[in-house]
């Protein structure tokens, strides 16, 4: 036997040489198919996913101005006084709305709530108080509801505008509770 019979008689090579021309891959049409599946898919997908962290930022933030109430709350009842610090909520920002983050003494004349109160940043630290409405002002009132907590009658407001997003299942009941 010569060399090139012994090359050609092996296994492996005679394997390769009986497979017919367009049997190895995929064809472009297989290709397409998976490529259409995968859009639907992500079609599908991407709107639910933000729509699932829209609902996750209002709910830290309605879920962060509870336990800060909470912990005002301990602190005047243990020391007469307290402090507590401000955190940074992503949709609660001023950096993105001038009226937007974490406000006390957020009162109208009629005992509502806005956002007219005094600002304290990101960081910074609120003085507890019983007689004091609370609140994280949202930077976009249609994505997110603002969250307002009155620490002397434990009452629980939420404002959005009506018929957005931010009342559909991100904390705020209807545009009046949370």
């Amino acid at each position: 036997m010569t060399l090139l019979s012994s090359f050609l008689s092996q296994p492996e090579v005679k394997k390769v040489l009986a497979q017919k021309p367009g049997q190895e891959g995929f064809s472009l049409i297989e290709l397409v198919v998976v490529v259409a599946v995968l859009a639907v898919l992500s079609a599908i997908a991407i709107p639910q996913f933000t729509n699932i962290s829209m609902k996750a930022r209002a709910s830290a933030a309605s879920n962060t101005l509870a336990t800060m109430a909470k912990e005002c709350a301990v602190k005047l009842a243990e020391d007469g006084s307290g402090t507590i610090n401000i955190p940074d909520l992503q949709g609660y920002q001023k950096a993105k709305t001038a009226s937007a983050g974490f406000y006390h003494d957020a009162h109208d004349a009629t005992g509502g709530v806005s956002s007219s109160g005094t600002y304290v940043a990101p960081g910074g630290t609120f003085t507890c108080a019983n007689n004091k409405i609370i609140g994280f002002v949202s930077d976009n009132t249609a994505e997110y509801p603002s969250f307002y907590y009155n620490t002397k009658t434990a009452k629980k407001v939420c404002t959005a505008q009506a018929s957005s997003a931010a009342l559909d299942g991100r904390g705020c009941d209807t545009g009046t509770t949370w």
